[in-house]
């Protein structure tokens, strides 16, 4: 289950990276919204650490299907 976690971590961080890379060409509303949305994404995944896997896993999968096209995303995580 750490591998998810890991691998949404890590999309989390490259989304954030690649947001202050546009910050000259979008409006500060969008990214200040896109940048709080990182921010609730890593808030979730620490409130899910704390659940069972049994709650934790699907919630999980769920997160990571907007990655599903990523290549580190593994075929054991589709839906």
């Amino acid at each position: 289950m750490e591998d998810i976690v890991e691998f949404l971590l890590a999309r989390i961080a490259e989304d954030e990276s690649n947001l202050h890379s546009w910050w000259n060409t979008a409006s500060v509303p969008v990214l200040d919204r896109a940048l709080a949305e990182c921010e609730a994404k890593r808030r979730m995944i620490d409130q899910l650490q704390r659940l069972d896997t049994s709650h934790r896993r699907p919630m999980l999968l769920i997160m990571a299907v907007p990655y599903a096209g990523h290549p580190a995303y593994r075929d054991e995580w589709r839906l």
